[in-house]
């Protein structure tokens, strides 16, 4: 069985280097590599193609102006393996990582294709509380309702080419509506721990923000997790009533109510290395910022769609 390893970069100068050397250290090689450039400003093309110097079957391919989606299908159609692994710069993988997607794609035959979870690789107190917020620890994943990410994910090609590739209309969440066309289908996805890979949270609020601000227009663009953006919408309305009339009633109640919000990812914050004391008391204000990022875009995003 043949794979093929696609990603696309952006301006991934510094880590262009690290994702080469890391697919190139796998145990099991990729028959494929192809990474395509959005059109990076910085030199990341020309990194790329030097660090690929001798790798069988890798190429990069400049397509300026191309969003995620665009350009994940240009480098799919720039393949032929019956296996399509997905991933990113910034991800950490191990060298199990790509035989880990395929021993259990193909351990599960009837299965769409395999993934990994995403979880934090903090580096300072600011990002363990940030990873703390935006991504939840592997105990906590249910692997059956996990919607694999564009960062550690394997498509069998026949699953890719009956969902059509990935929407390019839509800028952001394209990993998300692919998934929930795959489960739509009656396809599935296995969880593969060996391809279970880390990601460095971001290091600043405003990054934050504008990272999950993206997420939800994205959400509200195409039309997902409605239900549960609307159920953010209600818990902020409940929590301003409360506070606009307040009473030591009222006041224990809201105290109550959002201990109950942030109590899971402040133990999140506490398990993270390296995180310090710190961590947990920010998540509260992590919390909120990502919230108000979400709510924003999720409305930004919905009235792009009504505008058609």
């Amino acid at each position: 069985m043949r794979v093929a390893v696609c990603a696309t970069v952006l301006n991934e100068s510094r880590d262009a280097g690290a994702l080469v050397d890391s697919l190139r250290s796998q145990l099991r090689a990729p028959d494929e590599l192809v990474i395509v450039d959005g059109g990076s400003s910085d030199g990341t093309a020309e990194i790329l193609r030097e660090a690929l110097v001798g790798m069988p079957g890798a190429q990069v391919i400049d397509a300026p102006g191309a969003n995620i989606s665009a350009g994940r299908n240009l480098a799919v159609r720039a393949t032929q393996a019956e296996f399509i692994a997905f991933t990113d710069a910034g991800i950490m993988r191990s060298p199990e990582w790509l035989g880990a997607l395929i021993d259990a794609a193909d351990q599960a035959s009837s299965a769409a294709g395999a993934f990994g979870y995403i979880l934090a690789a903090p580096g300072n107190t600011v990002e363990s509380a940030i990873g703390a917020v935006g991504l939840p620890s592997a105990s906590e994943i249910d692997p059956a309702h996990y919607p694999p990410s564009g960062g550690s994910v394997l498509l069998r090609r026949q699953w890719f080419e009956r969902v059509g590739g990935f929407p390019e209309w839509l800028d952001y969440g394209e990993d998300l509506w692919l998934d929930r066309r795959v489960w739509a289908m009656g396809g599935w996805f296995v969880h593969a721990p060996g391809a279970d890979v880390r990601n460095r949270p971001r290091s600043s609020l405003p990054a934050f923000f504008r990272q999950y601000y993206h997420y939800a227009w994205g959400d509200g663009r195409a039309g997902m997790l409605g239900k549960r953006h609307a159920a953010r919408f209600a818990a902020y309305t409940v929590g301003l009533a409360l506070a606009r009339r307040p009473s030591w009633a009222r006041t224990a109640l809201l105290m109550f109510l959002g201990y109950r919000y942030v109590r899971r990812p402040i133990e999140r914050a506490r398990g993270l290395p390296g995180s310090g004391p710190a961590a947990p008391a920010l998540v509260p204000l992590v919390r909120v910022v990502g919230d108000v990022a979400k709510m924003s875009g999720y409305a930004a995003g919905c009235w792009r769609r009504l505008r058609g």
